[in-house]
């Protein structure tokens, strides 16, 4: 880029198309912004800490302009063996961080949650919990999902740490807001993101990999999340210079 990313413009494009999902801008320090758009909701706090909500969010397939087709692209992402196992292990992995916490968990049937070009299994989780718990403490349980986290979960952020050639920064990170109270709020899982900083820019996005992934596959699924940030930066005349 010849200069810094207009901000203001960039939220105001994400507010104006990607209103289903949570938009935010982080700036931790003068000159370096931390943004984007996510759909996904690590929890939501209220009763004074006993009401818990979560999801599980993972599996993914394109949209499509034609109903029919799209309908089509959302029947074949339910009946995909490999899509629903994927999403299973974060169905499982949510439910035993939370069970020695809860009193009950609600687990509906999954269902679609369509974005504006892109479709995800979605498994909304609600528990009752045992006390009054603080936000941050819930969210450390559950940060990082198994979508971004890998499962078994230590194992995985294991190999992660020493496989994976640059660090994640914010991306993926919790990002929310905690009432006075400190037992009722939201975090988010901050994908679907970029950082700014001075002329640069890094958009960062990736692909759920278990048994049974197809290289090519994963990255055309990589490519689809990127849309978002990438016809932002389009929309408000930037580009980025550096991807991860």
């Amino acid at each position: 880029m010849s200069g810094p990313a207009d901000l203001d413009a960039l939220i105001s494009y994400l507010n104006h198309n990607y209103a289903e999902s949570y938009r935010f801008l982080f700036e931790a320090k003068a000159g370096e912004a931390f943004f984007g758009a996510t759909p996904e909701c690590l929890l939501a706090l209220k009763g004074k800490g006993k009401a818990l909500s979560t999801m599980a969010l993972a599996g993914t397939i394109r949209r499509s302009k034609d109903l029919a087709e799209d309908d089509t692209l959302a029947q074949k992402l339910l009946a995909d063996p490999k899509e629903r196992w994927e999403h299973e292990l974060v169905i499982q992995q949510v439910t035993e961080r939370l069970k020695p916490l809860s009193k009950s968990l609600e687990i509906p049937t999954t269902a679609i949650m369509k974005l504006p070009h892109i479709q995800h299994l979605y498994t909304p989780i609600t528990a009752k919990l045992k006390k009054n718990y603080r936000l941050i403490e819930l969210t450390k349980e559950l940060h990082p999902t198994p979508a971004l986290g890998g499962a078994p979960r230590y194992q995985a952020l294991d190999y992660i740490a020493q496989a994976e050639p640059l660090p994640r920064g914010f991306y993926a990170a919790p990002l929310g807001y905690i009432e006075a109270n400190q037992q009722e709020g939201e975090m988010v899982v901050a994908i679907r993101s970029a950082v700014a900083q001075a002329s640069r820019l890094w958009l960062f996005a990736g692909a759920g990999i278990v048994a049974g992934s197809e290289a090519e596959k994963e990255w055309q699924e990589t490519a689809l999340k990127f849309r978002v940030m990438l016809q932002a930066l389009e929309q408000t005349h930037a580009s980025p210079i550096g991807r991860a």
